[in-house]
Formats: C-alpha cells, structure tokens, sequence
C-alpha cells in the first residue's frame, strides 16, 4: 500500500513554500569534545541529529514571487515546518537559510531561474 505524503512539505512563518523541484533532508550529526586518546581511539560527546533541509525552488519564479522568497530567506531567524521523512510527520524549529544565489533567466518577462538554499537547525530535533 503506498502512502501519498499529504499538505505542505515547507512552510516557512507559517507561509507554504511552493514549487520545490528538490526537498532533501540530510540528518546531520554533531559530536563536541571529539578527540582520539593515544590508542586511536575515538572519544566524544554525541550532541544530537540537527535535520539540514536542502532545497531547490522552481516554479515560476517571476520577480514578485522572488522577492517574497527573499524576505522569507533573508530573516535572521525563522520559524520551519517540514516534513520529517523518518518519522513521517511534521516537524517544526528554529532555522535560518545559507547563503543563496538568485539568477535572472530572462529579461523581458522577469523570469527567475530556479535556485537552491540550504535551511540549517538552530537546535536538535
């Protein structure tokens, strides 16, 4: 039985993001205090799983619906929901976005082309 994966993948300040050509979840983890002791061995402190989303956004991206991305992006801080493939549900945290490139596709029509942006946790899930 497939499951279909219903409603919005991103919202970003509660505001869907649409037109996601890519939507990757890398579960990155962070240790502290890592080092090797004098046998090679490896001693650290597992901090936790901080859920990177990586995105790349199509769509029609004419210069209105970039600068709303824009404004989105470029907040210090902001709140996610996204869908947690692992646990199939929606999550939610603090983020903010990495830098980005925004590329003009054509002139005449204001057309944008697709970029990626790359949201990274404030905190572990």
């Amino acid at each position: 039985e497939k499951m279909i994966i219903s409603g919005d993948l991103l919202k970003i300040n509660g505001k869907s993001v649409v037109g996601l050509k890519t939507y990757k979840v890398t579960r990155a983890k962070l240790y502290s205090d890592a080092g090797r002791n004098l046998n090679g061995g490896l001693s650290a402190t597992f901090i936790g799983v901080f859920p990177k989303l990586e995105l790349e956004i199509g769509g029609v991206l004419i210069k209105e619906r970039i600068s709303e991305l824009c404004k989105l992006l470029d907040q210090g801080f902001f709140n996610v929901e996204y869908y947690d493939p692992m646990s199939g549900t929606t999550r939610s945290g603090a983020y903010y976005a990495s830098d980005y490139s925004v590329e003009l596709l054509e002139r005449q029509r204001g057309l944008y082309k697709p970029f990626t942006v790359n949201l990274i946790p404030m905190e572990r899930i």
